[in-house]
Order: structure tokens, then C-alpha cells, then sequence
């Protein structure tokens, strides 16, 4: 049976079965072709290591490999983002024997690891002689991969030679050939296709057959691309919510599958992180890729790691940020609007307007040749910001404006709109601006001058207090509304002084708890001239002017420290969320609305998460982060009371990625999907929800029980 029909089941998504009858064999009858088999369905099962097993013992001895082995060989090692292993697999191939359907396969996997490396004329080469090895063969199998291999290399048009042409003619021949793993495969290409595009609804409706098809076959894989596919969809229409699950949920399934590609979702995530100001978990997740990227050699995880990582270290380190820029640009592809515009935002976040505006030129221009809607109206941004005058600034705000409507981006909209309210002063002006504003708090944006580079870093207002500390998500001090860079310091140990007596939220620090927590372990009698050098460069990095009296923001006597005189975000965060949660139980909740929808936007992320492990910043950590749950669920609350599941559903989705086991959340999320005709997305939900909870040893609700909060709601609701 698996001999004559294994190939057709693994090809229909049943590898469990292929698995499973394959075991049952004795090793006398389980013969090169039977280990072949059954290591192409546990490689689909992102079981690679078995898979390769079966493989090597296909191969026995002999260096050549059978095409048909060897394809399959480079698919596995393909899924988990291990390139040079697949070119070593393929370049071991014996392709003497022409006419075979496993000839253009074997073809068609090679050019696509050759276009993850940016290899694009190897990749171009490898399409063209797939295609025409398998229009030879007429076998529909081998149509299909050729088709896919060709619409990667096809330029990005809709001609007879074009994507979308190719990938119809793969997906017909695929469903013609009942072979299921591709079609799974192609529709994620055509979601791609869709996104490069700016076609974000179409890609997501792509994508959830995908993840509906891929889900039911157990293609692990091919699941948790398109996992990261949609996420990357959902941020591009800027629900950020979403996003983050979906990304969420591809790195653990990228996890199971020990891929290196997990590193797409992690960068994934980091764009989250950054859209909401979280600068220090941002740059985290770009590190993390960007290690992994370069492990693999895929330009597709290399390249935006490079330019996203980029923007979140122009305050600390402004001379690698240029030079991430500068790399991602030289390669050329994929992505090159993009990276040009990252180039843009770090030189204009540097004072270079000249270089940003030329940055933006050569933006437009990739973006124009490449159809790249998305990188077009930001280099229509960065060219506005760059330049002094107003008059030419407004055009082009407008016509990125009109872009981002078309691409449903409210992000950028209303991003757009404050820059437009600024450069185009009208009677209308304030009002424009106290609307953008509240939308992108309604997004979950806080806007900062010292965020990432960008334009909401560009239109973010200065603050007018000489000394502002920003500790929620990443820790910036801006003097005078302008970031300090992290060259004047001098001295770690005054930045960690100064994060102290931000934690210690103006009672006096004791000298020796001080000295205790800079320099453990160590002699306290020899310490207080050091604690006193670190104070010296403190007051200098805050008031190096000396425009206050020198203990006009530290204070100090024999006995203790303590900080004045200096605004932190994190309290302004607590005073908002505290009279917001006040004017909500006394029933005025318009009023309570807009002081929580405030208080959500300022928390970025958790009170000083670069330093979660010192004892002195748990305490107002964990104040912050549970005042930011009961924020986040009152607003939930209210959202789905009003029938506005889609908000209940983002603010439960931002608890649950402060608080992954959160199970009131959990369920209040999967009530609120199924109340929105979410019914895929809450089964989905459902799952992590039990996993979550077997992590920690607790029994999971019954699904019914869960979904009888959603009809609950909606009796209370009428």
C-alpha cells in the first residue's frame, strides 16, 4: 500500500497514517523507498529529525542521491530555514535520469532556496528549467512546484509571465493532482503576492484558507508561515492586536519545528513592539532575528532585521544604526523601499535632513518599480519631514495620506494627519489634532521624540519640563524634549542610580541600600566616595548647563538620595489609570473613557523591562503591570458591553501578552471572537488558552463553557 499509494497520501496531508503503517514494518521490508516516504511526511509533521534519519538511511552508503530523494532531502532541510544544508543536499543529486516528475521538484525547491539567499539569477535559472523539465513530464505534481518556483523569480506584474499567472496555473494543477501540501503552499504565495501588493484583506482571506487547510493536514511548517504571513498582514492595516497573536502562534509552531525561520515571527514581533513605542523588547526581537538570520544566510529575515533594528538603536548607538541601514540598503533585495526609508528616519533622527531627503528619492523610486504601495507613502513621509518647508511638506503629507486610506493603515493615517495639522496650520488644526491623537491611543501608540525613527518620533510633541524619564517599555531620559544620548553618560552606574531613584518614586533612598544595589557584594566602607562620583555625573548628564542650584533634581544629605523635580512616565501612567478607575465606579463613564484610553496608550511596555531581574524594580514593576490589567480589562468590559467586540478583543489580547496566563482573559477573549462571528480565530484561541493552562498545571474550561460567556454577553447586551 505504501509503495503504490504513500506518495499520493503524503502529497493529500495524510502523513499521520503514512507514519504510522511505516512503522508497523520490519526492517526487512522497510526498503529505501518506504524510509523516503515516511521521512517526507515527518518532515511536513516538522518532525525533521526523523526525517533526516529516514533519509540518510534512503541514501545508505551511496554519496549521489536519487532525485527523488535528494528533493526531498532539500525540502526538509527548506522548512527549517537550514539553506546551505539544502544546496549541499541538491548539488549531491543525480539528475542523469531525465523525464521523471522528480527531476523539475527537485529543480523547483532548489530555486527557492536560492531566492531566500538572494541568488536571484541562480533561483531564475533553476524556475526556467523546472518549468520546462515538468511541462516535459505533463505530471501535475511536478506543474505545480515549477509554477511556484517560477511566480518567485516572476517580476511583480500581472502579465502572461507575471506572479499571479504562474501561481493560478500552480494552484489548478495542484488541486488536480489532489495534492493538498501544495495547495496549502500556494495559497500562502498568492497571500504574499497579495501583501507586496498592499492587498491586505485579500492576503488575509488567503491566508486563513491556508491556515484552516494546514491546521486540518498538521502541515506545521507551511502553518506557521502563514501564521507570520497574516500577522504580517494584520500590522500592515495596523491592528496590532491581532498581529501579535498571529505571531505569537507561529513562533511556537515554529518552535515545535525546530526552524530557523522562526526568526521571520520574532521580527514580526519586534514590529509590534516598536509601532507601540516599546523601544527595549523591539530591539530584543531584532537581535534575536537578526542572530538568527545570519546563521541561515535568508536575506528575507536578514534584510528587515537589519533595517528594523536600525531604528530602535539611533538613540544609543547612532553610528551602527546607520551602519544596519546602509547594510540592509547594499543588499538590494528584498525589501529595498523599506530599507531605503529606515536609512531615511535614522539619518533625519541624526539631524541629517539632506541625506533623509535623498534617502526618500531613491525610496519612492525602488517602491514605484516594485509596485510597493506601503513603501512608496513612506518615502512620501520621510521626504516631507526632511524638509524645512512647509508649503512643499503639504502635498506630499497629502498624497501619503490619500495611500494610507486606500491601504486601510489607520496608524499611518493619523500619523499623517497630526504631521499634516502641524505643516498646514488651519482653523481646523486643533480639533484634527486632538482626533489623530485619540485614534492612535485607541491603537495602542504612544508617541514620543525619543521613540524609534519614524515619523511619530519626527511629529512628537517635546515636552516643555527640563527633565523627562521615560521607564515604561524602554529607558529614555530626555532633557529639554531632546533624547541624551548614551555616549554622555559616562558611567553605567549613573543611569542605574538615576533608574533607582525613579523605582523608589520620590522617597529618599538610604545611602547603603543605594551602594547595596550598584556595587553588591562589595565593601560598603569604601563605596561612598563612588556613590558620590555617580552622583556627580548624574546631576552634570541632567543639568550640564547648570541652568538649577546643583541639588535641584538630586538631593542628598549624609543619610540618603532622592530624585525631584523630574517627570516619569510611569507616574503619570499610575495617577491616570487611578482616576480613571475612580471616575469608572462612580458611573462616569464618558469621563473615565478618555482617562483610560490615556493611561493604556502611555504603558509601552512593563517598568523597566531591560532590568527585570534587580530586586529594586520589582515592586513598581508589578504595581504598574497589574494597574495596566485592570485598565486594559475595564476597558475590554466596556468595549464588548457596547458591541464592540473587535476593541474587547484587542484589550484582551494585550493583557494576555502581559500576562499569558491570564485565565479570565483567555476566556472573556474567546467569548468576545465568537460574538464577533470569529468562530475560527476562537477555536484557535481555545487552544492556547488549554495549552497555557496544562503549562501551569490547571485544568482547562469545556469550549461550551467558554463560548456561554459569549451568549451571556450578547443576553446582556440587548
Amino acid at each position: 500500500m505504501l509503495r503504490e499509494r504513500g506518495a499520493a497520501l503524503v502529497a493529500a496531508g495524510a502523513t499521520t497514517a503514512v507514519v504510522a503503517a511505516a512503522d508497523l514494518l520490519s526492517d526487512d521490508l522497510r526498503d529505501a523507498s518506504i524510509d523516503q516516504l515516511a521521512g517526507e511526511a515527518y518532515a511536513v509533521k516538522a518532525d525533521h529529525d526523523r526525517a533526516l534519519a529516514c533519509f540518510e538511511r534512503a541514501a545508505g552508503a551511496s554519496v549521489r542521491l536519487t532525485a527523488a530523494l535528494a528533493w526531498r532531502m532539500v525540502q526538509a532541510h527548506s522548512l527549517r530555514d537550514e539553506l546551505d544544508e539544502a544546496l549541499a543536499a541538491y548539488a549531491r543529486a543525480d539528475v542523469s535520469v531525465a523525464g521523471t516528475a522528480d527531476e523539475p521538484l527537485l529543480l523547483a525547491w532548489a530555486a527557492s532556496v536560492q531566492r531566500r539567499r538572494g541568488a536571484l539569477d541562480d533561483a531564475r535559472q533553476l524556475a526556467e528549467r523546472s518549468l520546462a523539465a515538468a511541462s516535459a513530464c505533463a505530471d501535475d505534481r511536478a506543474l505545480a512546484a515549477a509554477h511556484v518556483a517560477a511566480a518567485l523569480v516572476a517580476p511583480p506584474d500581472r502579465d502572461a509571465g507575471g506572479r499571479e499567472v504562474h501561481l493560478a496555473q500552480a494552484l489548478e494543477a495542484a488541486e488536480r493532482a489532489n495534492d493538498v501540501l501544495q495547495v496549502i503552499r500556494i495559497r500562502n504565495n498568492r497571500a504574499s503576492n497579495q501583501l507586496e501588493e498592499g492587498r491586505y484583506e485579500g492576503a488575509i482571506e488567503e491566508l486563513g484558507r491556508a491556515i484552516d487547510l494546514a491546521e486540518l493536514v498538521g502541515y506545521v511548517g507551511m502553518l506557521a508561515l502563514a501564521l507570520m504571513n497574516r500577522g504580517l498582514a494584520r500590522w500592515c492595516l495596523g491592528r496590532l492586536d491581532e498581529a501579535g497573536a498571529d505571531y505569537e502562534a507561529a513562533v511556537v509552531h515554529y518552535r515545535t519545528a525546530g526552524s530557523r525561520e522562526i526568526s521571520y515571527a520574532i521580527i514580526g514581533q519586534g514590529d509590534v513592539y516598536r509601532e507601540r513605542g516599546n523601544v527595549s523588547m523591539a530591539r530584543a526581537c531584532y537581535e534575536e532575528g537578526l542572530s538568527l538570520a545570519e546563521r541561515s544566510g535568508d536575506l528575507q529575515a536578514l534584510v528587515p532585521a537589519l533595517y528594523q533594528l536600525a531604528k530602535v538603536v539611533v538613540d544609543d548607538e547612532p553610528e551602527r544604526a546607520t551602519r544596519l541601514a546602509e547594510r540592509a540598503v547594499a543588499y538590494g533585495w528584498p525589501d529595498s523601499a523599506w530599507a531605503l526609508n529606515a536609512a531615511g528616519w535614522v539619518a533625519l533622527a541624526r539631524g541629517d535632513r539632506e541625506r533623509a531627503a535623498g534617502a526618500a528619492d531613491r525610496a519612492g523610486a525602488a517602491a514605484r518599480a516594485e509596485r510597493d504601495r506601503f513603501g512608496l507613502a513612506e518615502s512620501l513621509e520621510l521626504k516631507a519631514a526632511a524638509t524645512h518647508d512647509r508649503v512643499a511638506a503639504a502635498p506630499l503629507f497629502e498624497e501619503a495620506l490619500v495611500t494610507w486610506r486606500e491601504l486601510g493603515n489607520p496608524i499611518h493615517e493619523a500619523a499623517v494627519e497630526l504631521a499634516l495639522a502641524a505643516v498646514a496650520p488651519g482653523a481646523a488644526t486643533a480639533a484634527t489634532r486632538e482626533r489623530s491623537a485619540r485614534k492612535l491611543q485607541a491603537l495602542g501608540i504612544r508617541l514620543s521624540p525619543t521613540g524609534p525613527a519614524g515619523l511619530l518620533r519626527h511629529i512628537a510633541e517635546a515636552p516643555t519640563l527640563p527633565v523627562r524619564v521615560e521607564t515604561l517599555g524602554a529607558f529614555r531620559v530626555q532633557r529639554a524634549g531632546k533624547p541624551i544620548p548614551l555616549a554622555e553618560w559616562r558611567s553605567r552606574k549613573a543611569r542605574d542610580l538615576l533608574k533607582i531613584l525613579v523605582a523608589r518614586r520620590g522617597r529618599p533612598a538610604p545611602r547603603d541600600v543605594l551602594m547595596e544595589a550598584l556595587w553588591p557584594d562589595e565593601d560598603p566602607t569604601k563605596l561612598g566616595n563612588r556613590l558620590s562620583v555617580a552622583m556627580s555625573i548624574l546631576r552634570a548628564v541632567l543639568d550640564p548647563d547648570r541652568s538649577f542650584e546643583p541639588e535641584h533634581f538630586v538631593r542628598a544629605d549624609k543619610e540618603a538620595v532622592r530624585l525631584e523635580n523630574v517627570a516619569t512616565d510611569v507616574e503619570t501612567f499610575l495617577a491616570e489609570a487611578k482616576t480613571g478607575l475612580l471616575l469608572r465606579a462612580d458611573g462616569r463613564r464618558a469621563e473615565a473613557t478618555a482617562r483610560l484610553e490615556y493611561a493604556e496608550a502611555i504603558y509601552a511596555g512593563d517598568f523597566l523591562e531591560e532590568d527585570r531581574y534587580e530586586d529594586w524594580a520589582v515592586a513598581l514593576r508589578e504595581e504598574a503591570r497589574t494597574a495596566y490589567v485592570r485598565v486594559a480589562r475595564a476597558l475590554a468590559e466596556d468595549a464588548a458591553a457596547s458591541g464592540d467586540h473587535a476593541g474587547a478583543t484587542a484589550y484582551l489580547l494585550r493583557i494576555l501578552e502581559r500576562d499569558a496566563y491570564d485565565e479570565e482573559a483567555h476566556l472573556e477573549l474567546i467569548a468576545a471572537l465568537i460574538a464577533g462571528g470569529r468562530h475560527g480565530e476562537s477555536r484557535r484561541a481555545y487552544r492556547m488558552y488549554a495549552e497555557r493552562m496544562a503549562e501551569i498545571g490547571l485544568e482547562p474550561a469545556i469550549f461550551s463553557a467558554a463560548t456561554s460567556r459569549s451568549r451571556r454577553g450578547e443576553e446582556h447586551v440587548l
